[in-house]
């Protein structure tokens, strides 16, 4: 039988596969973050987990002098009107002094982790490239509090606060306050405020909420993609919004050490109404792969393997990166190894 009498659907029957487009991009592990910092404090948003995590050698040759962290959000505590003045006297900050600083004796803060935000205090403007791992796992919502965070979103066309929480009762509102020139100041219009990438921001949670963003993306197992000749992985991707989401997905790997990816598909004959499973296979290296709409609240799911006869030996590493229309960007990490060798 011909392969032209095969119509391809992916397994969840609600998804066609497009046309795959291949190119080249840095490839890489690890994700480098951008932080760009001003004089004064800063709330940022570290997306990666640093490859180094005490706060003197990440900020040696810096001109962070200070690092703050909100280390009790089940707490009552809520922001500080202004960093500067009262941010000693807030409850549930533990803090970090640089070396050189007289008060540096007083440091509580000891490590700088992933998927968290901070307060930095910069002496002059400054870009930050921090190094490290990507952070698997969506934000635990406390009831009825405010939360220090962030999330990650591109760099350029990110959504507005309404658009990005739009579908999300707790967090539809403008309880929300960023900082400006040192003060915490509420953001009135959430509508004409856009997101800004590596920002972190204090929003009030009414009520329970496990809300991860627009477009939810999660893993089984949750740490990641994880694939060995003698099993897989899946993704499902979930729109928690109420109209279409356009996606994509993007493979960031190392050209010397390729992961070849697979995905089952369910075939159909047109001709006599047979299935089977075939495979439509992924290039090894760098490739985006864009996908039909995701419509509201529609939930589809992405089984992945090895293709373990074009997959070389040892462990290897790679990353991907799910794009929205809407400016919202998910990073997966993968590992793939030959357990059979």
């Amino acid at each position: 039988m011909g392969s032209s009498g095969w119509r391809a659907a992916l397994a969840c029957g609600c998804l066609a596969l497009m046309s795959l487009a291949v190119g080249s991009a840095q490839a890489q592990t690890a994700r480098i973050q951008q932080v760009e910092l001003v004089p004064g404090w800063n709330a940022i948003y570290l997306e990666v987990d640093p490859t180094v995590s005490d706060p003197a050698r990440l900020f040696a040759g810096t001109p962070v002098s200070i690092a703050a962290a909100h280390t009790m959000p089940d707490s009552g505590a809520q922001f500080v009107g202004n960093p500067s003045a009262d941010l000693l006297q807030a409850y549930g900050w533990s803090v970090w002094y640089a070396p050189e600083r007289p008060d540096a004796f007083l440091t509580t803060l000891f490590g700088i982790s992933g998927a968290a935000s901070y307060l930095l205090f910069a002496e002059t403007n400054a870009t930050l490239a921090i190094s490290g791992t990507v952070v698997a796992g969506s934000p635990r919502w406390t009831p009825n509090a405010f939360h220090f965070t962030g999330f990650a979103v591109a760099d350029s066309g990110a959504p507005t606060f309404q658009q990005f929480f739009a579908g999300s009762p707790a967090h539809n509102h403008n309880r929300l306050y960023r900082l400006v020139d040192g003060t915490w100041r509420q953001v009135l219009d959430p509508g004409a405020a856009r997101m800004r990438s590596g920002e972190a921001f204090w929003i009030y949670c009414d009520g329970r909420s496990d809300y991860p963003g627009p477009l939810e993306v999660s893993t089984v197992p949750s740490s990641g993609v994880n694939l060995t000749s003698r099993g897989g992985s899946e993704i499902v991707f979930r729109n928690r919004t109420d109209h279409p989401i356009s996606w994509a997905v993007e493979h960031i790997a190392d050209p010397a050490r390729p992961i070849p990816i697979s995905t089952p598909v369910l075939a159909l004959d047109e001709s006599d109404g047979r299935t089977q499973t075939l495979s439509v296979h992924f290039d090894a290296g760098y490739f985006k792969q864009d996908f039909p709409p995701l419509e509201a609240g529609q939930a589809i799911r992405l089984p992945l393997a090895l293709r373990v006869q074009d997959a070389g030996p040892g462990e290897r590493h790679s990353l991907l990166q799910v794009t929205t229309d809407l400016g919202t960007v998910t990073y997966i990490p993968v590992t793939a190894s030959r357990d059979d060798l």
